[in-house]
């Protein structure tokens, strides 16, 4: 388990939902002449991704 995905665990649901909506909002913000912005996109994906992870990991829970 990576120390990010074990961060997001002790978040509660709201606090992921507005995660989610702040990597949702820097992707759609990012400038796609940036040097960096590839590299930007996967590391803002793998951050959805996991919150995705989380919040099924719960549902399926309960």
């Amino acid at each position: 388990m990576t120390d990010e995905l074990e961060a997001l665990q002790w978040l509660s649901a709201d606090e992921l939902a507005a995660a989610r909506r702040r990597a949702i909002r820097k992707l759609n913000l990012l400038d796609q002449s940036a040097g960096d912005y590839r590299l930007s996109v996967a590391t803002l994906e793998r951050t959805m991704d996991l919150i995705e992870q989380v919040q099924d990991g719960r549902r399926r829970r309960y």
